[in-house]
């Protein structure tokens, strides 16, 4: 798959970022072999990639944020179940060797996480949205600031103002 270009590329980090933290979780159980791991990390990745293609909004992060967030609390979080299937893990394999409530937000420009309902949020990623670009010496001055900026201050001599009533 190619991740050079367009939407799937710009959410690239977030998307390994929260990949790679749910195959540590499972890691840290050592149930699985690095192959199982990095197969599902694989192909979560690629399922979170293609569940956000149409959600992702960079110049507004928190706009789709519910719809990127993972959860297990009671359930398992349907991402990380198609993923697990890809390994052969059953769904009570997979509640065993997770925590019993996770949140993972991915946005844009962070990924972070809360174990627990009472748990801290905790960043896994954390990024610097891009400067946005100057806009044309036209563009940023309103027709009153353009007419300050020529040098006049009120209207030439030769101009007459009428009132009607």
């Amino acid at each position: 798959m190619d991740h050079s270009c367009g939407p799937r590329a710009e959410m690239l980090a977030e998307v390994s970022a929260a990949a790679s933290f749910v195959s540590r979780l499972l890691r840290s159980r050592g149930f699985l072999s690095e192959k199982q791991l990095q197969v599902f990390r694989d192909s979560l990745q690629l399922a979170l990639s293609e569940h956000y293609q149409h959600h992702w909004f960079p110049d507004r992060p928190q706009k789709g944020s519910g719809y990127r967030c993972i959860r297990i609390n009671h359930e398992m979080d349907p991402l990380i179940g198609k993923a697990a299937c890809r390994i052969g893990l059953t769904s009570s394999q997979l509640f065993s060797l997770l925590p019993r409530e996770l949140t993972l937000w991915v946005d844009p420009y962070e990924v972070s996480y809360r174990i627990g309902e009472d748990g801290s949020i905790c960043v896994l990623y954390e990024a610097e949205p891009p400067a946005p670009a100057p806009l044309p010496f036209d563009q940023t001055l309103t027709c009153k600031n353009r007419f300050m900026m020529g040098g006049r201050t009120s209207p030439p001599k030769n101009y007459l103002m009428t009132v009607s009533s």
